[in-house]
């Protein structure tokens, strides 16, 4: 009985011991990557002597592709007539279906196009002879402080078979001289057929008006077309906004005849070549008024936009003699124990990684194989492209490593890059109104040496950070050598 007693007791005390040793000796992995951050962000507030701008994105909000970030409307920016203001005649038709004919391929040089608005921009729908449930719309963003990336989409119609069958956007008549009476709605994705099997002689159609105060002058406008059997891929005028810049769109624009009064803006109602087998681009047409008014906009071919770059700049954490008053030795902010460019494609990212001035681990996306010693094939001791053999420590110069990463990417903020610290990975960040240990700046940025702090290099930083000012241009300045 006193031997199981001991036994018990013993146990007891045991498990005081393991118990303490879990409430404060056993390894917290969460812990130590907590402290190296409130470490550092300490150190970095005292750094750039002040508090970080609240609205301070650290050159990450520029990357954005708004490609897939385009804000979609429905019901506004656009008047829509309840009269039918614009008539058409046979002429205007034949010349139309002539240069656009049934199950015929349109050349390639008219199917890429934007308009510039001068004033109000009008439109009709004129017909259709799709079965499809196609969403068409109009989209327009502001060429001198924009890209087509940061257009802005109005939903015309949502459905327009279903629409055509409830609400009229055109009438035809069989009649020369028609009377009120004369004028008919055609059926339902019927719109060509007037002009054979119903014998057309004239339609008019409601008047779609994008007012000024809507779509302002000098604005690019396009449109789009979203198939819902295409998995949500939609379509633009702009054929450097459609999936691998093909074309679904046309455009006719005649100096003289039957069309001079109008753009004929053909669509193609299907977004995808496996289930397209003619791209003849009419399946609906609009015209766009052109001539009959003073503030007409102009045909316009929008340009391939250039791939944009961006350069990240970034710290591993660590920070020299910190004490209550902050830091004494500065160099450590250098911000390049990684220097990393960024492509953003359609579908990942293409990286250059520039210089690696850290000695501990750093990855990129979770992925071993992109430990940067790793690509650039030195020892984690060793200092690359960064100068550090002007501090008397190991030093590589080497290549750029240039790679390929997969990914649905938004931002180059998307791309994780992680540090390997007190035993755990710890990601860099660029948290806004927040100290940063991440930096997007361009291309032609020059990361300061090894040990060189980056205020000294570019004395403007601290003002960047505290007044978010000069968002691009606190590094184009006069750097200190």
């Amino acid at each position: 009985m006193k031997r199981l007693l001991y036994i018990g007791l013993t146990l007891i005390a045991l498990g005081g011991v393991f118990t303490s040793c879990s409430k404060k000796d056993l390894y917290d992995p969460e812990k130590p990557a907590e402290d190296a951050k409130t470490k550092y962000e300490k150190a970095f507030l005292a750094y750039i002597g002040g508090s970080v701008d609240s609205r301070q994105d650290w050159g990450f909000n520029a990357t954005v592709r708004s490609k897939k970030n385009a804000t979609r409307t429905e019901g506004t920016g656009y008047y829509l007539s309840d009269s039918f203001d614009k008539e058409y005649t046979k002429d205007f038709y034949d010349t139309a279906l002539d240069s656009l004919p049934e199950g015929k391929a349109v050349g390639q040089s008219i199917k890429n196009f934007e308009f510039i608005s001068r004033g109000p921009f009008r439109f009709d729908i004129i017909f259709t002879y799709t079965t499809e449930a196609v969403e068409m719309g109009y989209y327009y963003y502001d060429p001198e402080t924009q890209s087509p990336a940061d257009r802005k989409e109005v939903r015309l119609v949502g459905n327009i078979v279903e629409d055509l069958k409830n609400y009229n956007y055109f009438q035809y008549t069989t009649s020369s001289q028609p009377s009120e009476t004369q004028w008919e709605t055609p059926p339902a994705a019927r719109g060509y057929k007037i002009w054979t099997t119903f014998e057309a002689k004239k339609v008019h159609a409601r008047m779609f008006t994008l007012r000024v105060e809507d779509v302002p002058v000098g604005n690019r406008v396009g449109f789009y077309v979203k198939n819902p059997k295409d998995e949500g891929e939609t379509t633009y005028t702009n054929k450097y906004l459609n999936k691998d810049e093909k074309s679904f769109f046309a455009v006719l624009d005649a100096k003289s005849g039957a069309l001079e009064n109008a753009y004929v803006v053909g669509m193609e109602d299907r977004a995808s070549a496996a289930t397209c087998d003619d791209f003849d681009c009419n399946d609906v047409m609009l015209a766009v008024h052109k001539n009959v008014e003073t503030t007409f906009p102009l045909l316009v071919i929008p340009e391939k936009p250039k791939a944009t770059a961006w350069r990240i700049i970034a710290e591993d954490l660590n920070v020299h003699d910190l004490n209550n008053d902050g830091v004494k030795d500065d160099t450590d902010f250098d911000f390049n124990d990684i220097v990393l460019d960024v492509t953003l494609t359609d579908d990942g990212a293409v990286c250059i990684l520039q210089a690696a001035g850290a000695t501990l681990q750093i990855r990129i996306n979770g992925d071993p194989n992109l430990e940067v010693h790793k690509m650039f094939g030195v020892a984690q001791d060793v200092m690359v492209n960064t100068h550090a053999e002007k501090r008397g420590l190991k030093y590589a110069d080497k290549d750029p490593y240039k790679f390929s990463l997969k990914g649905n990417f938004q931002s180059a903020n998307d791309i994780k890059i992680e540090v390997f610290r007190d035993n755990v990975w710890v990601e860099l960040t660029a948290p806004v109104g927040r100290a940063a240990s991440k930096i997007a700046v361009g291309t032609d940025f020059e990361w300061p040496d090894e040990r060189q702090s980056l205020k000294e290099k570019y004395p403007d930083f601290p003002s960047y950070a505290k007044d978010y000012i000069n968002v691009d241009t606190w590094w184009k300045r006069v750097a200190q050598k």
